[in-house]
């Protein structure tokens, strides 16, 4: 038969074994990566920028039909079943009110997921991301190349221009990496407001504004070109990389053409409304003349 002591020291070391137990499961909790849908980013990256470009100018034309109305139905329907809802949404039907006809109920059903995911994941919502590379720059889809003689993947897009170009920040969050690594040389990671971490690599300067755990804004100053790290012996370029909250690193291409879209929109609509002396200037300025 247990002594008092013996009890008291069972009673104490189970006390201990349980608080054990559940700061496990609370650290376990804490560092977890955050859920994510696992349809959400397939949808996003198989959106064709050549279809954004195009429901833009479409959307443009008038604003009469939700963006995220008009881009889930061109993304999932045929021409002719998706005019069938955009016309009731041009009389001001709502979505939630579209009399779908003979499109099949899971079919409407995806349009309406897709439609949820453009309302929450705005990645390719007009205006609302910024293009990194503030100049002339080309790049390509690269995303999964061997790196290292096959030793990792590419988990990124190489954006190339002059060492030197400005870097500005894609959207608003806050700075959670700074300065040098290995690989990306002096580097910039972000913890976007969106949840995404997105990382800015090989740059030759950072922006002395910059501050680790403080907020930057969509558009700010990240840094300049450059080329790094193990970019050393590369064309100067930007490496960007995006981490979703689970983890993945998804191939940007597709949204980098979408947000240089946007970029060329607004600096067209910018110099639309100059005035012809002021245009007349910005052009001369462009070769050099002044």
């Amino acid at each position: 038969m247990r002594t008092k002591v013996q009890w008291n020291y069972f009673i104490a070391l189970t006390q201990i074994l349980c608080l054990m137990a559940a700061a496990l499961v609370f650290w376990n909790l804490l560092h977890r990566s955050p859920s994510q849908d696992k349809d959400i980013y397939p949808y996003l990256l198989s959106i064709s920028p050549n279809l954004v470009k195009e429901c833009s100018q479409e959307y443009r034309s008038g604003k009469v039909v939700p963006w995220e109305d008009l881009l889930a139905i061109r993304s999932t329907l045929s021409p002719q079943e998706g005019q069938f809802l955009i016309e009731q949404l041009k009389n001001k039907i709502s979505f939630q009110n579209l009399s779908w006809g003979n499109i099949p109920l899971p079919i409407k059903n995806l349009v309406t997921r897709r439609r949820d995911i453009l309302v929450h994941v705005q990645y390719l919502t007009p205006g609302r991301y910024r293009f990194p590379v503030v100049g002339k720059t080309w790049f390509e889809d690269s995303f999964g190349a061997d790196r290292e003689g096959g030793k990792r993947a590419h988990e990124g897009t190489d954006l190339f221009a002059p060492e030197g170009t400005p870097i500005i920040n894609i959207c608003g969050g806050r700075i959670e990496q700074l300065g040098w690594n290995r690989l990306g040389g002096e580097r910039v990671g972000v913890r976007g407001d969106d949840g995404n971490y997105y990382y800015y690599a090989h740059l030759e300067t950072i922006s002395s504004k910059l501050v680790k755990g403080k907020r930057i804004e969509a558009g700010e100053d990240v840094g300049t070109m450059g080329h790094t790290g193990d970019a050393l012996t590369t064309p100067d370029h930007l490496h960007l990389g995006i981490e979703i909250p689970n983890g993945q690193w998804i191939n940007p291409y597709p949204f980098l053409v979408v947000w240089q879209y946007w970029a060329d929109q607004r600096i067209n609509a910018a110099i639309h409304n100059l005035s012809k002396d002021e245009r007349n200037l910005l052009i001369l300025s462009r070769f050099g003349i002044l």
